[in-house]
């Protein structure tokens, strides 16, 4: 029986949806699990939407939190984890770092060409946010740029496409203070998020450095804040109020501001049992130790590794590096968790002489690309999909 209309996916987005390789599907297709349809002229074999969602939704991979939402599936190509490496949209996160350039890395995860655009901020350029903690400047930031965008509501993927990395540097020119200052404007995104935390954006090998964290920074797929994004992009909401929303689901310390835990981890002169012993108290067992372990890749971080790879080939890290290395040890030792992305990003502030509330910006400026790509395929979806039912009803 055909399926309606509309409902057949393709090999890779099926596998992707279940989150697991081509012969994985195929061998679901012999078992009897799974069934498939072959076209003249289509490369690739066709599955059942509806079927690979049903099986979706009832599996998950070992140790990985409980689904969002256990009766729908919610699939993602904006980026994935295969084989322990990250890709953007297919593509190895190094070889996105390779790139060298955050717009070209930015394109690739939206999913379209970024234009190059001074942002205009005629409307709230007397604006000074300096007064407010660093990691309230962003969300603030973005609801001024709103505020003076007579398009904010606009729900045209394309439009929201072009619009995304503008919106992200007026927000940035706002909290750097480029605003007021000519000496600060610029279209150099990592420049201007250096100078919005207090950095040097003349300072090359610092913004370079900035430029691989925030690469791998970009998106981790259906996270807590892209998920609060994607909900506000089912209402329709337009890119600014989801880009709220994610930061909403941000500060918490087992997400946006898990570097600032890890950033005490890496204070000089402090015996490293002494802060792995408080980092356990203040965390649980359960919790485990700030910059350390991840269910996805339990062999290792690939995004701690590719950030601290470009840190240590900076001069003048070694002292830094001894420390990271005994805490590894001392960590490894006591739990057996790996470096992760939470790690490499505070090891990053220390070099750069950054507070550790910097680790919670950088993670809200990155991750604002992943979300706007995240807002773009949630409009492709039905509105209003994340209501959740209740079983006995």
């Amino acid at each position: 029986m055909a399926s309606p209309s509309g409902t057949w996916i393709t090999t890779t987005e099926a596998a992707q949806r279940l989150g697991v390789k081509r012969a994985t599907l195929y061998a679901y297709v012999s078992r009897g699990l799974l069934r498939r349809e072959r076209r003249p002229g289509q490369q690739e074999s066709l599955f059942d939407r509806p079927q690979i969602d049903a099986m979706a939704s009832a599996t998950r991979p070992p140790g990985s939190p409980q689904p969002v939402l256990r009766f729908r599936s919610i699939a993602t190509s904006v980026s994935s984890q295969v084989d322990g490496d990250l890709l953007y949209r297919g593509r190895p996160l190094q070889d996105v770092v390779a790139l060298g350039s955050l717009d070209d890395a930015a394109a690739i995860v939206l999913g379209s060409s970024v234009p190059q655009q001074v942002p205009r901020l005629s409307q709230v350029a007397g604006v000074d946010l300096s007064a407010l903690p660093l990691e309230r400047r962003m969300p603030v930031a973005i609801q001024l740029v709103a505020a003076a965008d007579p398009f904010a509501s606009d729900t045209d993927p394309e439009q929201v496409r072009t619009a995304a990395m503008p919106t992200l540097g007026a927000a940035l020119t706002l909290v750097s203070g480029a605003a007021a200052s000519p000496d600060l404007v610029t279209t150099d995104l990592t420049a201007l998020t250096l100078a919005a935390l207090g950095g040097s954006p003349d300072a090359r090998d610092d913004v370079e450095l900035l430029r691989v964290l925030l690469v791998a920074l970009l998106d981790h797929g259906l996270t807590a804040s892209t998920v609060a994004a994607r909900v506000a992009a089912s209402t329709r909401a337009g890119l600014h109020d989801c880009l709220s929303a994610a930061y909403a689901a941000m500060p918490g310390p087992l997400h946006g501001a898990a570097p600032v835990a890890a950033h005490a981890l890496l204070v000089d002169g402090v015996d490293p049992t002494v802060l792995v012993g408080r980092s356990l108290r203040e965390r649980g067992e359960r919790g485990g130790i700030a910059g350390f372990g991840h269910f996805l890749y339990p062999d290792g971080d690939p995004r701690a590794d590719v950030v601290l790879e470009a840190l240590w080939r900076r001069r003048g890290t070694e002292p830094l590096r001894r420390r990271v290395g005994a805490l590894t040890a001392l960590v490894a030792e006591r739990t057996g968790g790996l470096p992760n992305i939470d790690l490499a990003s505070a090891a990053v502030l220390h070099a750069l002489g950054l507070p550790a509330e910097s680790g919670e910006v950088v993670f809200q400026v990155a991750r604002s690309v992943g979300v706007a790509a995240h807002v773009v395929e949630e409009y492709a979806e039905e509105p209003l999909r994340w209501r959740g039912r209740d079983p006995q009803g």
